[in-house]
C-alpha cells in the first residue's frame, strides 16, 4: 500500500470513524514527538533504556505485554515512578484480528490487570500486536472503552539488523512534530541507535511528548 493511502485511511479512521477510539497521531497543537516501545518490559533491554531516557530528560510511553508484566513487575513500576505512560499490548503477544470477542476481552483484561496490581496505574491506551487490525477488531477494542494506538514512524527496529541500519532509517524518513515513532525496547540495536540519535533530535530542537 502506498504510504499516502495508508496514511489518509489512519487519519479517517481517527477523524471520522473511531473518533476517540483510534489515534494515529498526536494532536494538531502539539509541536512534540512521542517516542513509543513495544513489547517489554525486557530485564536485560528496559533498564538500559530508561537509564537513556534519564540522562536525556525524556518521558516515552511504553506498551507492556502483560505476561512480561507479571515476569518482571519492578520494571513496570521503574517505568511509573520514572514518569513514563503505559499502555496494553495483550496479555500474550497475540495478534487481535481473528479472536473471538471472549478471547479479545480476555487478552484486554489480564493485560490491564498486570499492569495495574503491578504499577497502580490503570490505563485504557492499547496497541495491537504487529499492529494488525480491521475494523472489527477497532470496534471490539473501543467497545471495550481503550483507546488503540496506532503510529506514523516506525523504523523496523525488530529486525536486529545492525544499529547503523536502523540509524539510516531514521534519518532516511525523519521524525517531524505530531509524531508517534514505534520502537522496541528488547534488543540492543535500538539502544544504539538512539544514543546517537538523540543527540541529533536535540540540536534540531525537536521536543518530546508522552501519550
Amino acid at each position: 500500500m502506498h504510504p499516502w493511502l495508508r496514511d489518509a485511511g489512519k487519519e479517517f479512521l481517527h477523524s471520522v470513524v473511531f473518533r476517540d477510539g483510534f489515534m494515529w497521531r498526536l494532536p494538531v497543537h502539539c509541536r512534540g514527538v512521542a517516542l513509543t516501545f513495544d513489547d517489554g518490559p525486557d530485564p536485560d533491554y528496559t533498564p538500559a533504556l530508561l537509564d537513556l531516557l534519564a540522562r536525556e530528560n525524556i518521558r516515552a510511553t511504553f506498551f507492556l505485554v502483560g505476561s512480561n508484566v507479571k515476569k518482571h513487575p519492578g520494571i513496570a513500576h521503574r517505568l511509573v515512578s520514572e514518569g513514563h505512560a503505559i499502555g496494553g499490548h495483550t496479555y500474550d503477544h497475540r495478534e487481535i484480528v481473528g479472536l473471538t470477542p471472549v478471547e479479545l476481552e480476555s487478552e484486554m483484561s489480564r493485560c490491564r490487570q498486570a499492569i495495574r496490581e503491578a504499577t497502580g496505574v490503570d490505563s485504557m491506551l492499547f496497541r495491537p500486536p504487529r499492529g494488525k487490525v480491521n475494523m472489527a477488531s477497532i470496534r471490539g477494542v473501543c467497545r471495550l472503552g481503550y483507546c488503540l494506538v496506532h503510529w506514523t514512524k516506525t523504523y523496523s527496529d525488530y529486525l536486529n539488523d545492525g544499529a547503523d541500519r536502523l540509524v539510516e532509517r531514521m534519518q532516511k524518513d525523519p521524525v517531524r512534530p505530531r509524531d508517534i515513532a514505534l520502537l522496541h525496547d528488547h534488543n540492543s540495536d535500538t539502544l544504539d541507535a538512539l544514543a546517537r540519535m538523540i543527540p541529533q533530535w536535540r540540536r534540531q530542537e525537536i521536543e518530546f511528548e508522552r501519550l
